[in-house]
């Protein structure tokens, strides 16, 4: 049975990192990336059985911590009062969403990566688990406040996803132009004051539609 030599795997990891980000996934090749290492192919395949479980282990990690910050962000809101929800919505929000973009910052490589290796199935599976943390927020909160966006029929299950990932992907725009973080934050911060308007038209009773 082959072994694995100490040293190796931080190796590989490190210039995996380096050829997906230079390639993205679909062009990395596993080849190149053994050469750099000082390797061989035979040396990833004992680590890692394709090429998928490679690129996941550089950024499985970070999605789910990030994840993890999200939830936390989120339940702290939703375990509220639903009448301290609707008063501290945008003080709670303010408070929450510079913790998520250090977190970004903090792991910026390892997003790059994920974010501009094209839509593989690791990148799709961060965005849904995102948008099922963020629309089940904003459903708990209107259960708990007792609005009557759903049952007027103003948000739709299909609408509140839409509006989510809107924001998210377009929150993550930052990362993939390497925007300057304290240029980030102010370019998130206006994103949230829009898409704050956009939900005061659901939320309020006299909403209506915006034409």
């Amino acid at each position: 049975m082959a072994k694995r030599v100490a040293g190796v795997t931080e190796k590989l990891m490190e210039c995996a990192k380096e050829e997906f980000l230079a390639n993205g996934y679909e062009n990395a090749s596993l080849r190149i990336i053994a050469e750099k290492a000082g390797s061989s192919k035979g040396a990833i395949y004992i680590r890692y059985p394709d090429k998928e479980s490679l690129y996941r282990s550089l950024v499985q990690p970070a999605a789910d911590g990030f994840c993890e910050l999200l939830q936390t962000v989120l339940s702290g809101f939703t375990t509220m009062p639903g009448n301290e929800q609707t008063e501290q919505m945008l003080r709670y929000s303010n408070d929450g969403f510079p913790k998520v973009v250090d977190y970004l910052y903090d792991h910026f490589d390892e997003f790059k990566l994920l974010l501009t290796s094209g839509e593989n199935s690791v990148y799709q599976e961060f965005i849904h688990r995102v948008v099922e943390l963020d629309t089940e927020c904003t459903a708990k909160y209107i259960e708990a406040s007792g609005n009557d966006a759903i049952t007027s029929g103003r948000l739709t299950p299909e609408l509140n996803h839409l509006l989510s990932s809107a924001f998210y992907t377009g929150m993550f725009e930052v990362i993939i132009h390497d925007m300057p973080k304290a240029q980030a934050l102010e370019h998130i911060r206006k994103m949230r004051r829009f898409y704050t308007a956009g939900w005061q038209t659901i939320f309020s009773t006299d909403g209506g539609d915006v034409v």
